[in-house]
């Protein structure tokens, strides 16, 4: 995928525009000729929401509270007029003509949105009865001349997010009661409610703390006190924490409703709010991170409730481990939301609770945000808290992935240990990566003198400060420039794990493969080999977020479909980064190598490449996609691999390595396969200009 959109000329040619990129493979910008309207199709794309409109049981739910709404006002002899603010397609919209809504006012501030809604709405012969106003309801007039000739008394809309009130879900209402419905107006959804649940948990703390690196029983490398005392990124974290490993965390309080919003106007809703919550633990231990999940009642009275809880705690699951399933089994039956997910909130102090003694939850929202602190007391003098933001950094300079996978002692030991084999006390080494932390361990390790190219501005602020808090200055070097790179006669070792931030597939990171190839093979280096690899696979659920949907609940949404597909395939790579651990996936085939890279030769020196090869399907399935990742040969013996974490055998679920992303290609034509059929896997690399390109296609024998 072309990323980092530096500007735009403001010229055209032949309907096209040029557009500046870098090749993240190269590390070199270049000018790209694309579609005049190619900034436009990348919005569009970027507006799919095709797995939230796959989401029966929402779609359900608004769909039944809608019409006991519709209904409820048809019974005491008044007219129906819904608003419906942000339609999207128009769903909502017809759900509530088709329920005998008397006036329906739809309106969607995205133009393309707004156009495809428009023409979804006449294919399904609704024009006469719901009216489409191209605006942001905070724009919306009422009156005789005015968008809405009289005040709507029926409201439905969904401007939620993971962290529920993120997309101003907030001031959409107050607005709207404010200014477009009267006072008795029934809204759908009617309230929401934030609940809250205190853990302590080591791994969900890997992603938000760098821990100090440990090898046989040694610090190897300490972390600063400002990064251990930083309160973290200040954007939520959020996840699909049904996949979270339930073993992997210690709930220390009870879950908690923490937030209530009533949003059928009849009491204020507040931009900031903190609310203080008494809470006896269920359990002593430390903690440290805040879940947090929300849910809906959607109707007036609180029949219909849709939950975006995770497994353990979803109203759901008590019902269903009572006829003998297991959470592993009611996964997979209950809802799947990749737009509300569930989210993680880092506590800004560890705090240590007794289950004898009663602790204060404390949670904070504004308009947009919620945080939260514990106290290890009960307290009534409620006290203000900012919304934490990180001060040491790191959070702004890596992602959380990258900040889980430095606390990755596995994966650490091996590039220690590979490092341990080189390493002497005459060994001068440059590290080719970004905030790279082990290249600081090989100075423990006895190396005489450590370069380390840091190109990145704050990257290089981070490695700084480690450096410093270590001691290490004295035979440390950082390199801010690739003109300021050593010469060949002053290094024996090129080491790189390899990772950069403009990396966003994992063969990405092959740069490295660029950086080395300024030196000669002579020069001893750490990889020396890298190799991408694929399996065929079923996702459960994943394909979701591209595939048609054709007719949802009844109405025929192909031309949203239409829309997004043609825009996608103009400024879409067919290849995007997935955390894949948080998506379930069926193997249908064994691993495949695609290409092994010699990272000893020169890549400007290594032909084209230009190879097809057939993979056997083994398993029956829905084929929807393949999973892609690179394995890094540090030597002969040791390697590295950013894709599964245990053997891949075909029908069996794989295990995916939690600190990286994989690359996914999505098929939009899905297609059951067998064992009579293949896919066939075209790969084409130029490495003088960083090109790479993979086709597949599944096939019967």
């Amino acid at each position: 995928m072309l990323r980092f959109f530096l500007n735009h000329l403001t010229f055209t040619r032949r309907m096209s525009i040029f557009t500046q990129c870098l090749n993240p493979l190269t590390g070199t910008v270049s000018w790209e000729e694309k579609d005049e309207n190619y900034d436009y199709h990348q919005e569009v794309a970027r507006s799919a929401f095709a797995d939230m409109l796959h989401d029966h049981e929402r779609n359900q739910k608004y769909y039944i509270a809608l019409k006991t709404a519709i209904d409820r006002k048809h019974k005491i002899g008044e007219e129906a007029n819904v608003l419906d603010i942000g339609t999207g397609t128009g769903l909502l919209s017809m759900m509530a003509a088709k329920c005998g809504a008397d006036s329906i006012t739809a309106c969607e501030a995205f133009t393309p949105m707004a156009k495809c809604a428009i023409r979804i709405i006449q294919e399904n012969g609704f024009e006469d009865k719901i009216r489409l106003i191209h605006k942001r309801s905070t724009r919306m007039t009422v009156g005789k001349n005015g968008d809405m000739i009289k005040k709507a008394n029926i409201l439905v809309t969904e401007v939620f997010d993971t962290e529920l009130i993120g997309e101003g879900a907030l001031s959409t209402f107050r607005h709207a009661h404010e200014h477009l419905l009267e006072e008795n107006s029934i809204v759908v959804p009617h309230s929401a409610t934030v609940w809250v649940q205190v853990v302590e948990s080591s791994a969900v703390n890997a992603w938000n703390t760098i821990q100090p690196i440990q090898y046989k029983n040694e610090c190897m490398l300490q972390t600063p006190h400002s990064v251990m005392s930083c309160y973290g990124a200040a954007a939520v974290h959020d996840i699909q924490l049904t996949q979270f490993p339930y073993n992997a965390f210690k709930p220390l309080l009870p879950p908690q409703p923490i937030f209530r919003f009533d949003l059928s106007g009849k009491t204020p809703l507040l931009y900031d709010e903190k609310i203080c919550l008494h809470v006896k633990p269920i359990s002593s231990g430390i903690a440290q991170a805040v879940f947090m999940w929300w849910d809906l009642n959607m109707d007036i009275d609180n029949k219909v409730l849709l939950s975006c809880a995770p497994v353990w705690e979803h109203p759901d699951t008590k019902k269903l481990q009572e006829k003998g399933l297991s959470l592993t089994e009611i996964a997979d039956l209950i809802p799947w939301r990749d737009h509300w997910m569930q989210a993680i909130y880092y506590l800004p102090i560890e705090t240590s609770v007794n289950v004898d003694k009663e602790v204060s939850l404390v949670g904070y929202h504004d308009e947009y945000s919620l945080w939260f602190q514990l106290i290890n007391e009960t307290i009534y003098d409620v006290p203000d808290c900012e919304r934490p933001v990180c001060s040491c950094g790191i959070h702004v300079a890596y992602c959380r992935t990258r900040i889980g996978q430095l606390n990755e002692q596995t994966r650490n030991e091996k590039y220690i240990k590979a490092l341990e084999k080189k390493i002497t006390s005459d060994t001068v080494c440059l590290c080719l990566s970004d905030g790279c932390l082990l290249s600081l361990v090989a100075s423990k390790l006895g190396a005489k003198k450590i370069f380390i190219l840091e190109t990145n501005f704050l990257s290089r602020k981070s490695t700084e400060m480690f450096i410093e808090a270590n001691n290490l200055s004295e035979r440390i070097e950082v390199i801010q420039s690739m003109d300021d790179l050593p010469p060949e006669n002053m290094i024996n070792l090129i080491f790189g794990e390899p990772y950069f931030v403009t990396s966003i597939v994992p063969w990405e990171n092959l740069y490295f493969w660029y950086l080395i190839s300024k030196y000669s093979s002579q020069v001893q280096r750490i990889p020396i080999a890298a190799t991408i690899m694929g399996v065929v696979v079923e996702f459960k659920d994943l394909h979701k977020i591209r595939a048609p949907l054709g007719i949802c609940e009844g109405f025929d949404l192909s031309i949203f479909d239409k829309l997004v597909q043609a825009s996608s395939e103009k400024s879409d790579s067919p290849i995007e980064a997935q955390p894949l651990w948080e998506y379930p996936a069926k193997a249908l085939s064994l691993p495949f190598v695609i290409k092994e890279f010699d990272l000893t030769q020169n890549v400007k020196e290594y032909p084209n490449i230009n190879l097809t090869n057939t993979i056997p399907i083994l398993e029956c399935g829905s084929c929807n996609g393949v999973a892609l990742w690179v394995d890094w040969h540090l030597d002969s013996e040791i390697t590295v691999s950013s894709g599964p974490i245990t053997e891949i055998q075909p029908g069996k679920r794989i295990s995916w390595d939690p600190f990286t992303r994989q690359g996914v290609h999505l098929f939009r034509d899905i297609k059951t396969v067998t064992q009579q059929s293949i896919l066939s896997c075209s790969f084409k690399f130029v490495p003088q200009h960083g090109n790479m390109k993979f086709d597949f296609l599944i096939k019967k024998l």
